[in-house]
């Protein structure tokens, strides 16, 4: 066995104990090690694709913003922890299929079997290391994931809310709020100004148009204004059906109300803590079109995702150990593996959908991966006394 690790018996040497003793507490140390390894390279792997898909979305806003490669790199960490809310299981289960699959075919695990090793003992260390990617999972999707969400939305609702990063947008019509378009021929990181257009419909009924062939933005106190030299200002009454045209040489227009402000945004519930989500507090419920489904689906998804970091592995660990030892390869069995995991994946993303649509159904969520542990755990020790002489099947 590579590594150091595990020595098989010599014939007629004992049995070592089968449930205590050195020599177990070493082979689960080599297949803990042996799953480790892959892990941390599927992890890599999965991540970095993974975040590029997400990271694209990002991309838009910062480009059309003139931000700098900073705000880029920030935004998209604040996306690593949705990221790796997805990977860490998916991972785990791969380096599991990996790691036993390689075991297997190399013979080690029938030495191990043929030593006294029962199925349930060899899983053991597979449900230790789901354990311990259980437990960051958990850090994940309880502090780091609404933490992440929060930060990122307010820093993009930042970007959205200055109005010098919505004007300064060379030869394209923006829309910052109902109602107004803006398009500017020509413009500088300080403000200034060249061919502005400015339609302001907000009022249907006598929309205006201004045009001007400089213009400068001008921002203190909280207040932003866009002077406007040598334009015309047309006033269309819907009405009268009737047109009015003013020349100007100096014209301000108030841009203040068009500036959002972070401290009314509406929060999504996926950037609430679980105690928030499981319980809303009376101002939650009170805001408008508050849906008890979407922070009960959230909220126990933030629960019960940790543990498919534990079920997924075991259900590798499953599949290879109780198909029986095979001389020619486990395709089918790592096929089955993966056929089952992501049934039980599918499955928990319909009973979150479910209980979107009806909160009282929250416990439905638990179902999947509950039920998935109980029959792995039930099959793996049912087959601990038939494991002392490996099934061969050709």
């Amino acid at each position: 066995m590579r590594g150091g690790g595990y020595v098989p018996r010599p014939t007629g040497a004992p049995l070592p104990p089968r449930g205590h003793g050195g020599c177990v507490n070493q082979l689960d140390r080599y297949i803990f090690g042996q799953i480790v390894g892959p892990f941390g390279f599927f992890a890599l792997i999965f991540t970095g694709v993974i975040w590029l898909s997400q990271s694209l979305r990002i991309i838009d806003l910062v480009v059309n913003n003139g931000q700098s490669a900073a705000v880029f790199a920030e935004f998209t960490a604040l996306l690593l922890p949705t990221v790796m809310s997805v990977v860490m299981p998916v991972s785990a289960f791969a380096a599991t299929l990996f790691a036993l699959n390689r075991l297997y075919t190399e013979s080690e695990l029938v030495v191990m079997m043929a030593a006294g090793r029962s199925f349930a003992g060899i899983a053991r260390p597979v449900a230790m290391f789901g354990l311990m990617i259980m437990a960051a999972m958990m850090v994940v999707t309880l502090y780091l994931m609404p933490t992440a969400a929060r930060q990122l939305r307010d820093r993009m609702a930042d970007l959205r809310g200055d109005v010098a990063n919505v004007l300064i947008r060379e030869g394209q019509f923006i829309h910052p709020s109902d109602g107004i378009t803006i398009y500017v021929g020509d413009a500088s990181r300080t403000g200034e100004m060249a061919d502005i257009f400015i339609h302001d419909m907000r009022n249907p009924v006598q929309p205006v148009t201004y045009s001007a062939n400089r213009a400068a933005l001008v921002r203190a106190n909280g207040e932003a204004r866009v002077v406007m030299f040598d334009g015309t200002a047309q006033q269309y009454d819907t009405r009268t059906t009737s047109l009015s045209t003013l020349r100007f040489d100096t014209f301000t227009y108030d841009l203040t109300a068009l500036m959002q402000d972070d401290g009314d945004r509406r929060r999504k519930p996926s950037e609430y803590y679980v105690d928030t989500l499981v319980n809303p507090p009376a101002d939650i419920r009170a805001q408008p079109g508050f849906r008890a489904g979407d922070f009960l689906a959230e909220g126990h998804e933030q629960i019960v995702a940790p543990l498919y970091a534990l079920v997924l592995p075991l259900i590798a660990a499953a599949f290879i150990l109780l198909g029986g030892f095979r001389r020619r390869g486990f395709a089918t069995q790592i096929l089955l593996s993966i056929v089952a995991a992501l049934t039980v994946r599918l499955l928990g993303v319909a009973a979150k959908a479910l209980v979107t649509g009806n909160g009282a159904l929250w416990p439905v969520m638990y179902a999947p991966p509950l039920v998935a542990l109980g029959i792995i755990v039930w099959l793996l020790l049912r087959r601990r006394s038939g494991a002392r002489r490996p099934e061969v099947i050709s």
